[in-house]
């Protein structure tokens, strides 16, 4: 049977899509082709019609998963980009890796790869950081904005579901927030969890009373 020209493109952007999912749950190491090629609905057989190793299937994963997460902040406003970030450090996401950002899941895996895959993994997070700078303002300011995100969900997918997950999360989100309100050069006031996407707002201090009154 003859395939159209465009049916090896379309089953390595299934294997792709797949594979990705499965690696963000279960870990890219740890899976094997077979299952790899199973989720794509295909036999292992046809790995090596789309990817000379899978070395070179993690490395394509990572730059199709960053790019993703590059468009999820690809955002025209400021109030966008909170609601991103709201939805980034939420528990839905958190319970979700399947859906999700691949970098507190595979940034491990790409730890102990080779330097092709280091290499893609540090161009796509440089474009994720450089497209959140366009709404923070620097670099100097997006990439800790990253480190803190990508580094609360890393944790709490390692609690239970429970108050110390809750309060990381509200936590973090509203330290990431307050971080891109503030004007370049000035440093963000300590904030206390509140409503998703809203930082908390400073407390008024309290006026002592004066000895003779």
């Amino acid at each position: 049977m003859r395939y159209p020209a465009s049916h090896k493109t379309t089953t390595r952007e299934r294997i792709l899509d797949e594979a990705g999912q499965l690696a963000k749950e279960r870990g890219f190491a740890t899976t094997g082709v077979d299952a790899l090629m199973a989720a794509a609905g295909l036999t292992a057989g046809a790995f090596y019609a789309h990817f000379a190793s899978k070395s070179e299937l993690l490395s394509a994963l990572v730059e199709r998963e960053l790019k993703r997460s590059q468009r999820m902040f690809a955002v025209d406003s400021d109030a966008a980009l909170e609601a991103a970030i709201g939805a980034y450090l939420s528990p839905q996401h958190v319970e979700r890796p399947r859906k999700g950002c691949p970098l507190p899941t595979l940034s491990s895996e790409v730890a102990r790869a080779d330097d092709t895959v280091r290499s893609t993994y540090a161009r796509g997070l440089a474009e994720v950081v450089q497209q959140l700078a366009q709404r923070a303002g620097s670099e100097e300011k997006a990439w800790p904005m990253v480190a803190q995100a990508v580094g609360a969900v890393t944790l709490a997918r390692a609690l239970p579901a429970g108050r110390a997950r809750k309060t990381l999360l509200d936590s973090v989100r509203d330290q990431v927030i307050a971080a891109l309100r503030q004007p370049e050069g000035e440093t963000a006031p300590p904030t206390s969890p509140s409503r998703p996407g809203r930082a908390s707002p400073r407390k008024p201090s309290r006026l002592r009373s004066h000895p003779n009154s």
